[in-house]
């Protein structure tokens, strides 16, 4: 095996441990950060990666351990002071396999299919000057830390310090190939040797901890301390579940298959209840749709809905993918895919990019995962829901190609792509969730970007994704203009996104915000329908209606183009709904008429 693929088979593994584990004890993460605390410098990240159920913490872990690893191999070049070729084509070399696990960052999406030497040169003097959320920052220690961390904070949850031991691993084979890349010389032995040491030391103490943290254990269950465990409650689960669901941005067509199938769950608990037969009903569902469009965050939400109604006997969810189902040779296959299958069993099963499983081409064992998943199925017909999920066309090729895979997805639900004004929503949440506010030019120019965007898109439109990369440019861009000021920064001037701090440079076309003095935008009232026009000081404000005096926010995204002059390439793609207000407000809100 190559070093690259090797290196590749490791971060693979690791991260999805990791990811496994965080994943599913969300609601303790948290308590690693704040003051003091082990993950103090990552708090704001951990808190980004675990907001949605979780939406973002896998891709935050894959952005994460490539940074370890790039860290390494810009140190190891540096190490003589001298950067050769050699050194350079050695680490494109070894990453041709790897780089994907950062490239889900826009400005690193053209290093997705791997790079030359000199392309690699250019990777690290942009990652070295990006201040985005996980590059950046070397000199800080800002880059390393974040993988360091959240393994750490794995090996806390899972009481072993084995995932730490692979992460060690990890980075010495990194530090080796690098170092031997243009000869082992004094000072590549003297950072070898460092790097040993010190993340020897850090293992020796996760060990201590683990083992004190286990005495402790120990003697309060001598003494007779009794451990308890606490689940929620099925009616709690549901409860959570349908709220989620109507919690959620857009996604209309989705809340109603959910809500139609949770109505048939209810009818049938009810019938139970009365001692009447009840049908059985397949519950395997297939969702086909885009990348971020709330696939994983929906089939959570079934999870618990399914516990609510006792059809699951828990609300556990796993996910699962190729890597983690697919061995490397005859018989491991079956032996993961059981596996993975057995951590499911009473809950949701959820396989992401399921048709990968199926590849045509060469020696490949995903196959022996179908057939073992079906076979599983069927076995656990009243203990395992599976959700399967990926591109529309992929999915529908994957469903078709085994008969076996046909009969048992009974329910499709389709993702369509976020709308203009769902992508507005989902920016504007983000946010609130951080304390920030948009001005109304801000909020206006943001509706138009994300307008040219949505008329652009193709196959591999982010959606959310995508909502989450220009909220993070955002946030880059307030901060360096902040930090320009020669003016005391207020908290008023932290906590306002200005139209000029927007990522103009993600549409074609636009290099800077759209002066919209003159802009009209058109809005209906949730509750009456009553049309009228708001000028741009309205968007996004409570506002009240003068036909029956509802209160709602004013929507921002209904721009009538020909009020502002010389705008070009803004294009209507309005829904009905687009253009009623939204967050209806209580009688007592105080509102602009």
């Amino acid at each position: 095996m190559s070093n690259a693929k090797k290196l590749e088979s490791m971060l693979e593994f690791l991260c999805n441990d990791v990811y496994e584990v965080l994943s599913d004890n969300l609601d303790k993460v948290l308590k690693f950060t704040g003051p003091d605390k082990l993950a103090e410098r990552i708090t704001g990240l951990l808190q980004l990666a675990i907001q949605d159920e979780g939406a973002l913490l896998k891709p935050v872990i894959n952005a994460a351990a490539i940074n370890s690893v790039l860290t390494i191999l810009r140190n190891g070049i540096l190490t003589d002071t001298e950067v050769a070729d050699s050194e350079l084509q050695v680490s494109a070399e070894l990453l041709k396999h790897s780089l994907h696990r950062f490239s889900f960052m826009e400005d690193y999406k053209q290093y997705l299919y791997g790079c030359n030497a000199e392309e690699f040169r250019e990777l690290l003097i942009q990652w070295e000057a990006d201040n985005s959320w996980l590059g950046g920052a070397i000199l800080d220690g800002a880059v390393i830390e974040p993988f360091r961390l959240l393994v750490m904070i794995a090996c806390d949850i899972k009481k072993t310090p084995a995932l730490f031991q692979s992460y060690r691993k990890i980075l010495l084979l990194t530090a080796k190939i690098i170092l031997n890349a243009n000869g082992i010389q004094k000072e590549d032995q003297t950072y070898f040797a460092q790097l040993s040491k010190g993340l020897s030391e850090i293992e020796a103490a996760i060990c201590q901890d683990l083992e004190t943290e286990a005495e402790q254990r120990s003697t309060q269950e001598s003494v007779g301390s009794e451990k308890t465990t606490s689940q929620i409650t099925p009616e709690e689960s549901l409860k959570q579940g349908l709220r989620e669901l109507n919690a959620l941005i857009g996604l209309d067509a989705v809340k109603a298959e959910v809500t139609r199938m949770a109505n048939f769950l209810n009818i049938r608990q009810q019938r139970q209840a009365q001692g009447m037969p009840v049908a059985s009903q397949t519950l395997h569902f297939v969702f086909t749709g885009n990348p971020g469009t709330g696939k994983t965050t929906v089939a959570r939400i079934i999870a618990k809905i399914l516990y609510g109604y006792q059809i699951l006997r828990t609300p556990n969810f796993l996910e699962a993918d190729r890597a983690t189902m697919v061995g490397g040779y005859i018989g491991q296959t079956a032996i993961k895919t059981n596996e993975v299958i057995a951590k499911a069993t009473d809950g949701v099963l959820f396989i992401d990019e399921a048709y990968t499983l199926a590849k045509s081409s060469g020696q490949d064992y995903g196959q022996e995962a179908i057939d073992t998943l079906l076979k599983k199925m069927e076995d656990l017909r009243e203990r395992l829901v599976v959700i399967v999920a990926g591109y529309p066309v992929e999915m529908a090729d994957f469903i078709e190609s085994n008969p076996g895979l046909e009969s048992r997805f009974s329910r499709y639900i389709v993702f369509e792509d976020y709308h203009v004004s769902d992508l507005c929503q989902i920016f504007e949440m983000m946010c609130n969730s951080n304390a920030y506010q948009l001005t109304p030019a801000a909020r206006g120019n943001l509706a138009i970007l994300l307008n040219r965007v949505f008329t652009d898109r193709d196959q591999n439109f982010g959606n959310a994704r995508l909502v989450r990369n220009a909220y993070e440019r955002t946030l880059g861009n307030h901060a360096d203009r902040l930090s320009m000021s020669t003016e005391p920064i207020t908290r008023e001037a932290l906590s306002t996104i200005e139209a000029v701090d927007l990522p103009f440079r993600i549409a074609k076309g636009m290099t800077g915000p759209v002066d919209l003095k003159t802009s009209r935008w058109r809005v209906n009232c949730p509750h009456c329908e009553n049309t009228t026009i708001a000028s741009l000081p309205f968007l996004g404000q409570i506002v009240k209606c003068n036909a029956c005096d509802t209160r709602f926010r004013c929507p921002w995204w209904n721009l009538d183009r020909d009020s502002v002059p010389g705008l070009s390439g803004f294009e209507l793609h309005e829904r009905p709904s687009d253009l009623d207000g939204y967050d209806i407000q209580p009688e007592e809100t105080t509102a602009q008429t």
